[in-house]
């Protein structure tokens, strides 16, 4: 495993993935992502590079401990789109390896990630329209081969906090330092019992299913990365494979949580061509909607107290299966 002391122009030298006569000059944080390590390597040439570590642990979060082999299921993910619409739409991946977990990727330059759609930025229809055909393509490859890509071992990491954690009653997450109230919504949330058997009941399905298609795994506006060249998309070390209404619902949750218009959420539905169960779409949405509002991956919204338990009364009604 990589020591998180280690640099990461060492790392680039150590692993010969310097550019021919080139050394690296300096390295700075690139993005504020939560699994990772992220840095853009200057290089002397005037060229970069994005070198992308996994730690045995949540990058943002170094008390929560996670599964290092994220760095080769994101790995797999690339090689499987490779040569495809889809992987032509991600960042170019110029190397794996496995010892020290590293990913390299071109860096597409100073880009900002969909991450003020939470603010009150609305998502306009066509940058909407271009991540649902990429979902599209996504969904219609074949299914890869590569075991590394059913992602156990961080499903089960992602099941704790999905699932688990948020509806756990002793938990200690004070979650009235986060909204003053909120924590005494959340109790009461808590204590439908309906509510949370139906969430840990798909809590268990989520583990168990291995068959589907192949699926980011988190397709929310942090993963939508605004660049020079067009929009592309990220991270995927929470690929799967799995039902397509898992990266359906959790788009729309997001839509959702980010206040904008239901035209927009209706639009997924509209515009994707492939199969899709409603009520296990509102499931997953719902599911995503109360992990974002009283688990430990908080999104920076801009919501009152009255605004999020108006959020978690939808949710709650979406798990049930109906979207009033």
């Amino acid at each position: 495993m990589t020591e998180p002391t280690m640099s990461a122009g060492d790392v680039l030298d150590m692993l010969d993935w310097l550019p021919e006569g080139a050394k690296a000059i300096s390295s700075a944080i690139a993005g504020a992502g939560n699994m990772n390590l992220v840095e853009r390597v200057t290089l002397s040439d005037g060229s970069s590079l994005i070198l992308k570590r996994a730690h045995g642990w949540v990058e943002k979060y170094p008390d929560i401990p996670a599964p290092i082999a994220r760095a080769g299921v994101e790995a797999a993910f690339y090689s499987a789109v490779y040569g495809t619409p889809v992987g032509a739409a991600m960042p170019l991946h110029l190397a794996y390896d496995d010892a020290h977990a590293a990913n390299l990727f071109e860096d597409l330059g100073e880009g900002t990630d969909g991450m003020t759609a939470y603010a009150g930025t609305p998502i306009a229809m066509a940058d909407l329209d271009w991540v649902i055909d990429w979902m599209i393509a996504l969904h219609d490859l074949a299914v890869p081969s590569n075991t590394r890509l059913t992602n156990h071992a961080m499903r089960l990491l992602n099941a704790v906090h999905i699932f688990d954690f948020p509806l756990d009653p002793h938990s200690g997450f004070d979650l009235d330092a986060i909204t003053l109230g909120l924590q005494e919504v959340a109790d009461q949330l808590k204590a439908d019992a309906a509510f949370v058997e139906s969430v840990k009941a798909f809590g268990q399905t989520y583990l168990e299913t291995d068959e589907g298609v192949l699926l980011h795994g988190d397709l929310y506006p942090g993963s939508w990365l605004i660049t020079t060249q067009g929009l592309r998309i990220i991270d995927p070390e929470f690929c799967w494979i799995g039902p397509r209404e898992w990266d359906v619902g959790v788009l729309a949750a997001h839509l959702i949580l980010s206040g904008q218009d239901d035209a927009l959420i209706d639009r997924i539905y509209t515009r994707y061509r492939g199969p899709i169960d409603r009520t296990l779409a509102d499931k997953i949405s719902g599911i995503e909607i109360m992990r974002r509002l009283i688990g430990v991956a908080q999104l920076p919204l801009a919501a009152d107290l009255a605004e999020k338990t108006a959020l978690l009364e939808r949710a709650r009604h979406m798990v049930a299966g109906s979207r009033s």
